[in-house]
């Protein structure tokens, strides 16, 4: 390497099909012996080649774990089955049904009693919650609305308004008087657990993995909110989220609750080495490749990671500890780079200084299939830069796929809201595991859209019809032949008369509560016989 101006000296060349590096140096001997070290923090950093000491993985058994490759799993809703099984639902209806029974609330005049659910109920709620994401509103009761603007019938042949208010004002999922002291998570921790637990248990990952924040949105009082400027939702619980880059299947993930964070802490490691090395203590002495970013990248945590057969590359802070001093640059596309016996520190001048740590990669520039727009010549980028962009956004694309169609809403309880994120994280992850055992493409959404359909085609409607008006209108009504039929007496009433469903529902004109004689027994509502039958069976919106 030149010593006055910082430009390398060797010629390095990067043949893309055979994915080999090739070395050419005019380097003499004498240079080479004489290169510069540099002390820092007991590390001896040097200038000249670097062979980074890679490990041997076994992609044999990637993909699908065994247990899942030997079941039977056919349709969308049996994938998500395996993360939401029966036996979660019930520890979510005995704790909803346990809250309930121990709550203070009383029932309100204009609501039924309270019933206590079950887990067909609880698994008809869920899709419905999930098919609100596909057809967002202001408000939840807007979704149980007449006005024919806004109307969604399918909501009102699934629940009722009140009983779907009433299953989310008391979902529960722990048993507060087990609540531990400063435990921050005691309301959700079961239901975290149990799908922490399976998601490992799901897939053998490839060989690049990334550890990444994300946010869920949540800008009301929280001791452990978080703020991060850089992501699409600014303020709200932090997760780090361990994702497999082959996949985009989310292995792992620890929900950041300050000082009380459960970690492995290792305080040689600081905090963020030992958020990494808890997230990969199930994966370590295997080979895997790790891309991180400068919030977690150190010298301390490459080299431990290192004696555990476990490569790693990222971005890194100038300033942290164990670095080398690196030379000012200027020219674009110019890099200086210093390495130990294990580690390589590198400064690339692009746009800006872009400093990268790695045990991974050689100080080589590759091409990146990108044409300059002033120059008109192929890009090129250190191989390092280029396989960290390339395995580094796995989880903001997770993110992104998700904010499509979540089904969190506004809520007061700040676990309900983490809870239907969680339903998010298991819907992407049930769809990633679909695709991969069924060799299929399809969208997020749409396969979300196929649970919902099977989980109400097999649980149903959960409506009571017994009771109060009709809950959806007869889909034959405007083709069918019917006929107006006077109320037949009872035992208790001579002349029975019901409610004129056309008088109460109407747009057309103000609605007003009349009572009549006439009935259409097909439909089972109460008409006028004048006009009210008429326009019931001929408009449709009347």
């Amino acid at each position: 390497m030149d010593s006055e101006s910082g430009n390398e000296s060797e010629d390095y060349s990067y043949d893309e099909s055979s994915d080999e590096i090739e070395y050419s140096s005019d380097l003499d001997e004498e240079f080479t012996a004489s290169f510069e070290k540099i002390s820092t923090t007991g590390r001896n950093w040097r200038k000249g080649n670097f062979n980074p000491r890679l490990f041997t993985f076994d992609s044999s058994s990637c993909g699908l774990s065994s247990p899942i490759k030997n079941l039977a799993l056919k349709t969308p809703f049996d994938f998500f089955e395996l993360f939401f099984d029966r036996r979660l639902l019930e520890t979510i209806v005995k704790e909803t049904n346990r809250f309930h029974a121990n709550s203070a609330r009383t029932s309100y005049s204009h609501t039924a009693p309270w019933i206590d659910t079950t887990i067909n109920e609880m698994y008809t709620f869920l899709a419905t919650v999930m098919l609100m994401s596909h057809s967002k509103k202001n408000r939840i009761c807007d979704y149980w609305s007449t006005d024919h603007l806004i109307a969604t019938p399918i909501f009102a042949e699934l629940f009722t308004r009140n009983r779907f208010r009433a299953l989310l004002t008391n979902l529960h999922f722990n048993n507060n008087q087990n609540q531990i002291d400063k435990d921050s998570l005691c309301k959700i921790q079961p239901i975290i657990d149990e799908l922490k637990k399976k998601f490992l248990c799901s897939l053998s990952p490839y060989k690049n993995l990334c550890i990444d924040e994300s946010l869920t949105l949540w800008k009301g009082r929280l001791h452990f909110k978080q703020y991060i400027p850089s992501k699409r939702h600014k303020f709200g619980i932090k997760m780090f989220i361990l994702c497999d880059c082959e996949t985009g299947f989310i292995m792992d993930f620890i929900v950041y609750v300050g000082s009380k964070t459960s970690l492995n802490y290792q305080e040689h490691l600081g905090v963020t080495g030992s958020i990494v090395t808890t997230l990969l203590e199930p994966f370590l002495n295997k080979g895997h490749s790790l891309f991180v970013d400068n919030y977690y990248s150190s010298p301390a945590l490459f080299e431990y990671l290192h004696q555990y057969k476990t490569g790693a590359c990222g971005t890194v802070q100038k300033n942290r500890a164990g670095l080398p001093i690196f030379e000012e640059l200027d020219e674009p596309g110019e890099q200086v780079c210093y390495h130990t016996d294990n580690l390589l520190a590198l400064q690339w001048h692009d746009k800006g200084d872009v400093t990268m740590l790695s045990t991974l990669h050689k100080p080589v520039m590759v091409p990146t299939r990108k044409v300059d727009f002033v120059t008109k010549q192929q890009k090129i980028k250190p191989l390092c830069v280029k396989e960290y962009n390339e395995n580094r956004g796995l989880v903001d694309k997770s993110d992104m796929q998700i904010s499509f169609s979540e089904c969190i809403r506004r809520s007061r309880k700040w676990y309900k809201k983490f809870f239907f994120h969680l339903v998010d994280l298991t819907i992407y992850n049930a769809y990633v595991l679909y695709k991969l055992k069924k060799n299929v493409n399809l969208r997020l959404a749409t396969y979300q859209l196929e649970v919902i359909r099977e989980i109400i085609g097999k649980y149903g409607s959960q409506v009571r019809t017994s009771i109060g008006r009709p809950p959806s209108e007869s889909p034959f009504r405007l083709t069918a032949r019917h006929f107006p039929s006077r109320i037949e007496s009872t035992e208790t009433q001579l002349n029975p008369r019901r409610k004129c469903y056309v008088c109460a529902n109407t747009v057309r004109r103000a609605r007003s509560r009349r009572d009549t004689s006439y009935e259409c027994i097909e439909c089972d509502v109460g008409l006028c016989l004048m006009d009210c039958f008429k326009d019931y069976h001929t408009l449709q919106a009347f």
